[in-house]
């Protein structure tokens, strides 16, 4: 059969080729290159648009500089290429590949299988993977990148707003700027991130890992299993429990069946710490209180000490005392008013030494383009004291020289002069130490030549 080449500069070949714009060039079988230096080669392809190409098995190359390839691909806007099988680049400068792929955004891609890159620069790969948001990239196996700049990856995944990201196995992460991964699981609060398996992120810029927790609370965040945060700040972790505080931490131990219930609790707004079972140490036994000694100076440990006058402040303990404090403790179990951690006025307190609160509003956070990144809020606050000095370095009493841990209640290793026995009793001596006695405190074995071990139930009184 003949060809024709009716173009000026034309060339058709084969059989059935025709060759009609200017330079033009058909060649194979029933090919068509219709517009100036399109060229059509192979079984029925059609080039049309201008220095276009179409190769192969019934491809179209229908657009300015269009490129189709392999078997029924089309190229149906400028630049575009699409090569495989039954692959479409319908947008400007698209690329489609693989089979039965399609990309209709400009400057998309498609590659794979039964792949759709629907949005400008978006890029879809894979097997059935959807990338139908702005600049989104959609990869792995029915996969949806439907946000812009969007990111879905792995099965059956969705990244469903702006800057959402996908991974793992069915997973949906739907807030703005949100991340889900690993299997099953849902981020649904703006920024928000999940991980593990079946967990829901429904919280603002809120966390949530392990296996069926919820965030419910914005900033909050859940670990461990079948547990729920639904207060502002909050983190659980354990399992069956939920949170009690905002800002606060919660060790959940509830039943499988029954009541969600928490191991331990401790309160961000006034530092308590609850617990549901016992405080353990297992090397020391005392129970001791920080006091300050009235000359400035430390007091070793293993001395009897007692109240120096009539004020708070202590000194060594002498035979001549009618009122005995305690020892000073090497390994307390305990130690109360230490002020560790900072001033010990530093918040405002009533008579009875309660300290004041207050409601404070923190107020939202916003993008430069207006988006809420964080809601306001508001929460409760100890009272800052006026007297509080910013510029002053705080040492912890437990780090200054005068302030020593007395114990009280408890067993303690005292000195002694090495007359006191197992059964007996002792009391200070002149210089603060023990010597055995008829009352005192009880002795329940010797530790050293010079040291003995002894119990104290209650600070002792010759009143």
């Amino acid at each position: 059969m003949e060809s024709i080449a009716s173009g000026i500069g034309s060339h058709a070949e084969g059989s059935r080729t025709t060759a009609t714009g200017g330079a033009a060039h058909a060649e194979g079988f029933l090919t068509e290159a219709s517009e100036d230096a399109a060229h059509a080669e192979g079984i029925e392809s059609i080039a049309s648009g201008v220095g276009s190409h179409a190769e192969g098995n019934f491809t179209a190359a229908t657009k300015t500089a269009a490129h189709a390839e392999g078997f029924s691909t089309q190229a149906n806007d400028s630049a575009a290429h699409a090569e495989g099988i039954g692959s479409i680049a319908d947008g400007f400068g698209s690329h489609a590949e693989g089979n039965s792929t399609t990309a209709i955004g400009s400057a998309s891609h498609a590659e794979g299988r039964r792949t759709r890159a629907a949005n400008d620069s978006a890029h879809a790969e894979g097997m059935d993977s959807i990338a139908s948001g702005p600049s989104s990239h959609a990869e792995g196996q029915g996969t949806e990148a439907s946000g812009l700049n969007s990111h879905a990856e792995g099965f059956r995944t969705r990244a469903t707003n702006n800057m959402t990201h996908a991974e793992g196995a069915i997973n949906v992460a739907s807030g703005p700027i949100s991340h889900a991964e690993g299997q099953l699981n849902t981020a649904n609060g703006n920024i928000s991130h999940v991980e593990g398996s079946n967990n829901t992120a429904g919280g603002a810029v809120s966390h949530v890992e392990g296996q069926q927790n919820i965030s419910v609370a914005d900033l909050s965040h859940v670990e461990g299993l079948n547990n729920v945060a639904n207060h502002f700040g909050s983190h659980i972790m354990g399992t069956n429990g939920a949170t009690r505080f905002p800002l606060s931490w919660h060790l959940a131990n509830g039943l499988v069946v029954g009541p969600t219930l928490n191991a331990a609790v401790l309160q961000g707004s006034t530092g308590n710490l609850f617990l549901d079972g016992a405080v353990i140490s297992p090397a020391a036994a005392d129970y001791a209180e920080m006091f300050e000694t009235s000359d400035g100076l430390p007091i070793d440990v293993g001395y009897f000490v007692t109240f120096h006058g009539e004020g708070e402040m202590i000194r060594k303990a002498t035979a001549e005392d009618e009122y005995i404090l305690g020892v000073v403790s090497a390994t307390p179990a305990m130690i109360a008013d230490a002020s560790d951690l900072r001033w010990h006025d530093l918040f405002l307190k009533d008579e009875w030494g309660r300290i004041q609160y207050h409601e404070v509003v923190i107020p939202e956070l916003k993008e430069p383009d207006g988006t809420v990144t964080r809601l306001a809020f508001t929460k409760s606050e100890p009272v800052l004291n006026p007297a509080w000095d910013p510029t002053a370095e705080y040492v912890s009493r437990l780090d200054r020289p005068e302030w020593v841990p007395v114990g009280i209640v408890g067993k303690l290793r005292v000195r002694d002069d090495g007359t006191c026995s197992p059964g007996g009793y002792c009391f200070p001596n002149a210089q603060g130490i023990g010597t055995v006695s008829t009352t005192g405190f009880r002795v329940m074995k010797r530790t050293g030549p010079n040291q003995v071990l002894i119990f104290i139930n209650e600070a002792w009184s010759k009143k």
